[in-house]
């Protein structure tokens, strides 16, 4: 086609003559007739004008056009040359265009037409969306928090149940084919391609080609596609696990030299769980939806697109922070207006469900709130909203004070949360009312996230928490009257699987039994867990359990002796254990577990996740 060429006519790109849009060889030269890109003014199906090249993938070329009649702004697609001289593909390609743009998700994009040029070129046309793809936005920055994760596949979720269940199987699905578009109420994220994936699939043996290279992605494929069996939704679950996981790490969950590695990992390794590899603090929960969404056995996944959305959705509504999480550039205070919108927008929006999200909103803070007697009451479990806005002197923020009452009898164990606010690092901070310096500090998280103290001790009795943000060196505090933020507090239950805080003395040591693990936190920068070993034992040893990102130190103490030993050769990430203790005493040999942070790359204190440990006898040689 040249500049304005109508599509009925077919140019040697070899010798210029013009041919017939039947013609596969020039009839001058004789030379196979190569399909000729379109270039800006070219009217495709005698309807859509090319604007501008949008991009080319695996499948076919991407232009902006614009109707010739009407002026509307879209997407069209041009199919690769390999799909059009195969009548099967052809037929097959208009039986799944038909079924796509019957799809009417807001987060699909919608499929509005679709054919054959006269020349031979199979088209489809969508609406137009400006935005990038998703691997765009990780290559540009990196990692990302898995709210904003969870935000935007839950959205990706909604569009490939609502494809489930239309009986169309995505097949494909991968960070390219799903834009990320900005608009007033957040970010909004859109799929593409369904159903076109089948018309490339095939045998792994087809796919990969004598120089390695895959027809399709390897990197998000599940075992039994790549296995050539039968495919369902969970499938496309998988998918959106590999996916979830490069947002969260900044790499796929499985790497290789070449396609065929990736391919092989996918059947026969695990993969380490996010938390293990991402730079950032990633929440217990991104874990465990992450993986079991990667399981090997599709009965062991969700069992549904809907299913992974419906979980993403109860941790978004568990941190409680919607708007953010959609990355709202809404510069109003954010009002429920906007968790309408999210919720509408993921498909959940009933009359139980809206119910809950305003029943479980909770009250708001009560400015000025700043100082001790004026602190907000909190009670248990309860979401309260609220600010860090104006500050209260030029050099001074904004600072918020609750006030807790532990009203029992015996001392226990309660978790703190404080979601986040996008442009501040939040600090927790836990005071007793007659003592000006915190009990704790919680700073172990950073810029844009929240903070959380799982297991902080508590005398009965009532208790402030102070929550403020840590201002940039050289830097005025920040205000931000835009972006709320939640705090909630609840009492532990006893569990014998978990440590039982206050543990932080020789004097307050939990009682272990010879080969019994413990679930143990380093909670906040300072913690110290001590744990004794109940009975007597013969070369015992104690073990500590790997923590993502904190160089664990363990400190062997005999009580009888005075005498310890200290344990800190493993690094950052990566568990302790002791040298062989002969003849044991019960309730003589102690250890403490604590954090190092100096070593490159490690933490204070990681609140998201636990460490095991026990005492045990060591084997035999």
């Amino acid at each position: 086609m040249g500049s304005g060429a109508p599509d009925d006519a077919v140019t040697c790109t070899a010798c210029g003559e013009t041919n017939p849009p039947e013609a596969k060889f020039c009839g001058a030269c004789g030379i196979e007739i190569a399909p000729a890109l379109p270039e800006p003014g070219d009217i495709i199906a005698g309807r859509y004008r090319i604007v501008a090249p949008i991009g080319s993938g695996a499948m076919g070329s991407v232009y902006r056009a614009e109707h010739v009649q009407i002026s509307k702004v879209m997407a069209i697609k041009l199919l690769h040359r390999d799909v059009e001289q195969n009548a099967e593909s052809v037929a097959r390609f208009h039986r799944e265009a038909e079924a796509a743009s019957r799809l009417n998700h807001p987060n699909t994009v919608h499929v509005f037409d679709f054919g054959r040029t006269k020349s031979g070129s199979l088209y489809l046309v969508m609406e137009y969306v400006d935005g990038e793809d998703l691997s765009k936005v990780i290559e540009r920055e990196g990692p990302m928090p898995f709210g904003r994760v969870a935000s935007l596949i839950a959205q990706v979720a909604g569009s490939v149940a609502d494809a489930h269940l239309a009986g169309i199987i995505h097949r494909d699905l991968k960070p390219e084919n799903v834009v990320v578009a900005q608009t007033r109420e957040g970010q909004v994220a859109k799929v593409l391609d369904f159903g076109l994936a089948k018309l490339f699939q095939g045998t792994v043996e087809s796919q990969v080609t004598s120089s390695g290279t895959i027809v399709g992605t390897p990197y998000y494929m599940s075992p039994e596609q790549i296995q050539g069996q039968e495919l369902d939704g969970r499938s496309d679950v998988y998918a959106l696990g590999a996916i979830m996981y490069e947002c969260v790490v900044g790499k796929p969950p499985f790497e290789a030299p070449n396609p065929v590695g990736v391919l092989s990992k996918h059947l026969s390794e695990e993969p380490l769980p996010p938390s293990t590899r991402s730079p950032l603090s990633v929440p217990a929960e991104a874990d465990q939806i992450i993986m079991r969404c990667l399981e090997k056995d599709p009965a062991r996944r969700y069992q549904s697109a809907d299913d992974l959305r419906r979980a993403l959705i109860d941790y978004l509504a568990t941190v409680g922070d919607f708007d953010r999480r959609l990355g709202s550039t809404d510069s109003t205070p954010q009002t429920k207006r906007s968790l309408w919108w999210l919720l509408a927008l993921v498909g959940l929006v009933g009359g139980g469900v809206a119910a809950w999200s305003f029943a479980t909103r909770g009250p708001s803070e009560r400015e000025p709130n700043h100082a001790a007697e004026d602190a907000t009451r909190l009670p248990e479990n309860v979401q309260m909203e609220a600010y860090l806005g104006r500050r209260l002197r030029e050099d001074s923020g904004d600072v918020d004070l609750f006030a807790l009452e532990h009203s029992g009898s015996e001392p226990q164990a309660a978790e703190i949360e404080v979601s986040s606010i996008p442009n501040m690092d939040v600090i927790i901070e836990v005071l007793k009312p007659d003592r000006p310096e915190p009990l704790l500090v919680a700073d172990s998280r950073g810029l844009g996230q929240g903070e959380r103290v799982p297991n902080v001790p508590l005398e009965p009795g009532r208790y402030l928490v102070r929550v403020r943000e840590r201002p940039e060196d050289g830097k005025l505090p920040t205000e931000n009257v835009s972006d709320p933020y939640v705090i909630q507090w609840s009492l532990l239950a006893a569990d014998d699987t978990f440590e039982r805080e206050p543990n932080d003395s020789l004097e307050l040591a939990e009682p272990l039994s010879l080969g019994l693990e413990r679930r143990a936190w380093i909670g906040w920068p300072g913690d110290v867990d001590t744990f004794c070993l109940q009975q007597k034992g013969d070369r015992v040893i104690a073990q500590v359990s790997a923590l993502a990102e904190v160089d664990l130190v363990l400190r062997v103490v005999d009580r009888g002796t005075d005498r310890s030993t200290k344990r800190d050769d493993k690094g950052v990430g990566r568990g302790e254990t002791s040298r062989p203790w002969r003849q044991a005493e019960g309730d003589q040999l102690c250890i403490e577990v604590s954090a190092d942070s100096r070593q490159p790359g490690g933490r204070a204190a990681q609140p998201d996740q636990t460490y095991g440990v026990r005492f045990m006898t060591a084997p035999k040689r």
